[in-house]
């Protein structure tokens, strides 16, 4: 497997002029050397994230979600993949925020819920129709990155 640098992608052969960047693309040297396919056979969207703030909630959607969804990364693909950096809270607060977002919308279908390929806390998945084509599923692992508080006064 090989891990692409983030770059420039086009969501249909006959678009000219990329129309998304691609966070993580993965190929797998496997799929290349038997199929001779060069586009990545992965992406992995990554965003920031706090389940109360309402802006990154909608960005995670509109921004990362809906990327998917839309065609724009993955088009050819049934499952696609993205990174929640926590900046705040936990990962059941981030998809509470998420999940929030998407009934606002009327979406309520495409609601996150636990992954069934990895019983943990920071696992989550979700299914998402696509217009003339078949729908995609998305696995989201969200991950924090701050510093634990340790006790004061040891």
């Amino acid at each position: 497997m090989v891990v692409l640098d983030g770059s420039e992608s086009r969501s249909r052969p006959d678009i000219l002029v990329p129309d998304g960047r691609t966070d993580i693309p993965i190929l797998v040297i496997e799929i290349f050397q038997r199929l001779k396919v060069h586009n990545p056979h992965a992406i992995i969207e990554c965003k920031r994230i706090a389940g109360d703030d309402r802006y990154l909630c909608r960005e995670y959607v509109v921004e990362g979600i809906d990327r998917f969804r839309l065609g724009k990364y993955g088009s050819n693909h049934s499952t696609g993949f993205m990174i929640g950096y926590l900046i705040a809270d936990n990962a059941n607060s981030a998809v509470k925020g998420i999940d929030r977002y998407l009934d606002r919308k009327s979406r309520e279908a495409e609601r996150l819920e636990p992954s069934t390929i990895a019983a943990v806390c920071w696992a989550w998945r979700s299914d998402h129709p696509r217009t003339g084509r078949s729908p995609i599923e998305l696995h989201h692992a969200f991950l924090s990155f701050t510093k634990p508080q340790h006790a004061r006064g040891r």
